[in-house]
């Protein structure tokens, strides 16, 4: 159609730890930006990059059980 743009979404991800007030949980925070902003504005410390959901990443038993045999043979 006339005068439309077509404007790329970009997503992206990192694991995280937050330590205060959670017991060391572990989380990906999931982060979405225009993708026709330069790659300068995204890195900067401007508002390019917006968080939309953070994910926990769940400690599971086997998790727990490996820390707890390790810590009583080492």
């Amino acid at each position: 159609t006339r005068g439309s743009i077509l404007v790329p979404v970009v997503s992206g991800s990192d694991k995280t730890t937050v330590s205060v007030a959670t017991g060391h949980q572990e989380y990906h925070p999931v982060y979405v930006s225009s993708g026709n902003i330069s790659n300068t504005a995204r890195r900067g410390h401007g508002n390019s990059v917006v968080p939309v959901a953070f994910l926990p990443i769940p400690k599971g038993v086997e998790f727990v059980l490996l820390g707890l045999i390790y810590h009583v043979l080492f």
